[in-house]
């Protein structure tokens, strides 16, 4: 008696993502264009950070996009959340134009990555792919507003050292 067990990788290989984007119009073309990529599964889309918990837990993302500006909710509080109880879970925050504080603020929390809402596709593919395999990406305009920001802090926050 031969038995045959066949497993389906494809599925168990795929970046599994959250998208939360309060925006339907932007939600369901974002969730539209990850479902093209093979390596990708859009396992839940919503439209705010309420119940986030017991949703991350049941689904467990490999990456949570988030919209920095959700109506309903702080974004930063829901990446705290994550953050705090899914420490595992990469979070991309996607914004237009963020602004430095936010930045700072963000990256404080433990995301992984911004992603901007102009950027190209390919761009938008690759940060997911970088932040899913554990390395933090920023944008080029932003990287320069978070150098200045810590550039900023370190001046205020050092006491002045004399050379005798």
């Amino acid at each position: 008696m031969y038995f045959c067990l066949i497993i389906r990788t494809d599925e168990l290989d795929k970046i599994k993502i959250l998208l939360i984007e309060d925006n339907r119009l932007l939600r369901e073309g974002i969730a539209a264009m990850l479902k093209k990529q093979n390596d990708m599964q859009v396992v839940a889309t919503v439209g705010n950070g309420e119940n986030i918990l017991s949703l991350v837990e049941k689904i467990k993302p490999v990456v949570a996009l988030i919209d920095l500006g959700l109506r309903s909710q702080n974004s930063l509080e829901v990446v705290k959340l994550i953050k705090d109880n899914f420490a595992e879970t990469k979070i991309v925050v996607m914004d237009l134009i963020p602004t430095q504080e936010d930045v700072y603020e963000f990256v404080q929390a433990g995301v992984s990555g911004f992603i901007l809402k102009d950027a190209n596709v390919n761009d938008f593919y690759k940060t997911i792919r970088l932040v899913s395999q554990g390395l933090k990406v920023l944008p080029p305009d932003l990287t320069n507003s978070l150098f200045s920001q810590i550039i900023e802090y370190a001046i205020k926050t050092v006491e002045p050292s004399v050379i005798i």
